[in-house]
Order: structure tokens, then sequence, then C-alpha cells
């Protein structure tokens, strides 16, 4: 199949951009001819827009690297060219056109969940009834409401879009586990000592919450024994290493490469996941991938409780009280989380990589019409 991925941005500034990049690679792999229209110069099979800030969140998308894409009609006729299907991964004003142009040309759309107006809004630094009603507006106006089918990473991110407005034929199927992040052997690292290692990965802003699991260590009785790692990098990371003086034990505050996320996801002891905007969470599946438990805040915003063994792993979301009180009963249960693995990496087993893109590809072929096609051929051969 010839696909076209739309997408506002390449710059691997958050999960969604990541989480395409890991599709695509994939659907290669698997034969298939990808094409990408999108903002900035890259190699490859690129089709380039022009892009722009929204200038409420503008210090924010640079620190992501994020630009918002315009719908240039002449660029999408080009990209479409002998496309068997479109795919459009953010509902940003670039995707309005995506859809009217795939439309026009007869090419079947598939839209995409990656996004949820409190990602803006905390970008903004603000919490509004009121404008999270104006972006699902949005949204529905440039993509949820202009497709038939829409791929969803959660039940979560499908109920949400239900709930606001969308008709659409929601298609639920994982972002996945890369293959790289398995259960293996690591030596534990010298200087965590005995400590209780805490482990978090993702982008240093607002709305991840890190400076909350400084608060909940701080409070912990055995905040002398636990060792924080806070692996990412944004506009906050300056701010955590400030806090983070005040804990005994200096945390780590730093982007970490691929082998010592890995490293630590096979050592840590446990997980620790703040975000409060989730439609699924990458790095929590990353981090069962490894057999590593997680313990979730239950913001209402979030998916991410999905990856709680149970309500031992959940504590209230922005409750520092609670949050040190779960850790203070994890501690004490060290080996009761070593024995927990197995449970982990069974949960694990349904969101690896390779079943989810099986689940993608399934989609884009029923989409193209290829699976009846390829029914029909069987059933043939088979009379």
């Amino acid at each position: 199949m010839k696909i076209v991925i739309v997408i506002d941005s390449w710059a691997e500034g958050n999960g969604a951009i990541v989480a395409t990049k890991r599709m695509v690679e994939e659907l290669e792999s698997r034969g298939h001819k990808i094409t990408i229209v999108t903002t900035g110069e890259h190699e490859g099979d690129f089709y380039t827009v022009k892009g722009f800030y929204l200038p409420t969140v503008r210090e924010s998308m640079e620190n992501m690297g994020f630009l918002f894409g315009k719908g240039d009609k002449n660029t999408l006729r080009k990209a479409y060219e002998g496309a068997d299907l479109v795919q459009i991964q953010f509902p940003f004003f670039m995707a309005r056109n995506a859809v009217k142009i795939a439309k026009q040309m007869g090419i079947p759309v598939l839209g995409s969940c990656h996004i949820q107006p409190q990602n803006i809004i905390s970008a903004m630094g603000k919490e509004s009834a009121l404008m999270e009603k104006m972006f699902y507006a949005l949204f529905n106006y440039c993509l949820f409401k202009q497709v038939d089918t829409v791929h969803c990473p959660s039940d979560f991110a499908a109920n949400m879009l239900v709930e606001n407005g969308s008709k659409a034929d929601m298609q639920v199927i994982s972002n996945g586990i890369p293959g790289a992040y398995q259960p293996a052997e690591y030596d534990r690292p010298q200087w965590y000592g005995d400590d209780f290692v805490i482990m978090n990965v993702g982008r240093h802003a607002m709305e991840k919450r890190q400076e909350l699991l400084i608060d909940g260590v701080l409070k912990s009785k055995y905040k002398d024994k636990i060792q924080l790692l806070l692996c990412g990098k944004g506009e906050d990371s300056e701010k955590l290493r400030e806090r983070g003086r005040e804990l005994p034990n200096k945390p780590l505050v730093e982007y970490v490469s691929m082998d010592d996320k890995l490293l630590y996801l096979n050592t840590a002891d446990l997980y620790l996941h703040s975000s409060v905007v989730e439609l699924e969470s990458l790095s929590c599946l990353e981090a069962i991938g490894c057999g590593l438990p997680c313990l979730i805040g239950d913001s209402p915003y979030s998916a991410a409780p999905q990856f709680a063994l149970d309500n031992r792993f959940i504590f209230e979301m922005d409750n520092a009280d609670d949050l040190a009180a779960k850790i203070d009963y994890l501690f004490e249960q060290r080996e009761m989380l070593k024995a927990l693995k197995k449970d982990i990496l069974q949960m694990a087993d349904k969101y690896r990589f390779d079943k989810c893109i099986d689940q993608m590809e399934n989609l884009h072929r029923e989409m193209t019409g290829l699976k009846k096609i390829e029914e029909n051929s069987k059933s043939q051969i088979m009379v």
C-alpha cells in the first residue's frame, strides 16, 4: 500500500510523534510505501508545508520543536498522487484541508486521536473548562467530525471523542511496546547503593507534574533511602534541579540515552507516573515492557491508570500526602514488587509492538478494500 501520513511536526518533541515514527518504520519494513506531509526539511519521501506557532503557546512549542502546519492544497494533492490511504495524526488546522483534498481525490481517510485540549491548555499554564470546549469544537471541525474512522490508542481516547461529539467509528489500537523494551539482565548501578529507586521518564513540563514526585518523596518517611530518576528535558528542567536539592539524595534530572533508559527500566524498583494528560502513555508502556511496576496518578484526563496492576498502584492526583503513603507502602513491599514482574509482563504481552502493528495494518487493509480482495482471492483458491 501507499500510505500518506499527514502530521504537523516531525521533531520528536512529544509521544505522538515518537509513536508515529515507530509505526512508519515498521510499516516500511513490511513493504509499504510511506509518504509524510509535515513542516521542516527532512530526507526521504517528505512533502513540506509551511509552519507556524500559536502566540499563546510559542515558548512551549519551541521547547518541543513543534510547529503547526498550514494545509497547502497543492502540496497535499501532489503528496496524495497514487495513494491508497491518507492517515491524519493531529486535529489541527492542516487537517481540515487534508481531509477535503483526500475526499475530492476519492482516497480513504483515517483520522488519529493523539491529543486532547488539556495538552495545549497546560502548555499555556492554564486550566479552563471553556477552553476545553473551544478546542474540542476546533478538533471536531478540523478532523474528528470530518472522517468516518478514527484510530484511538486507548478506550479512554475513544470514549473522550464520543462524549465530545464525534460519531466516527472508533478503532482502538495501542501504540504498542517496541521490541527493545524487554526484560533483560543488567548489573544494578553501584551508585544506587541499597536505595529504593523510583524512575520517571517524560518531558519536564507542568502537565507532567514531576514536582509532585519530588513533593511525594520529601513527605516519605523513607526519603533518606530513595533515589529519584527524572529522565527527560524541557522547560522545567532547571526548576526540577533546584527543587531536587531539597531531597536527601540528589535526583538524576537529565535526558538519558536509549542504553541508559533500558538500564534504568530494568534495574529501578518502581516507575512513577504523574502526568495529568495522557491518551495512552508511551512511558508506561515502556516500563511494563521491561516488567517494571507503575504507580500512577488518577487524573481524569489520563488513560495511564490502565497500566496499574490494582489500587495499590494508584494515587490521588496532585495529593503529595497520598503519593507519599503509597511510596512508603511499596518501599516496605520491595520483595513483592520483584515477585510481581511476571504479572507485569503478562499485562504487557497484549501491547507488544508486532501485535499492534498487525492490527493497524489490518485496519489499513479494511479501509482500502484490500482485505476483502485478499479474502475473496483465498476463497476462490480454496474452491
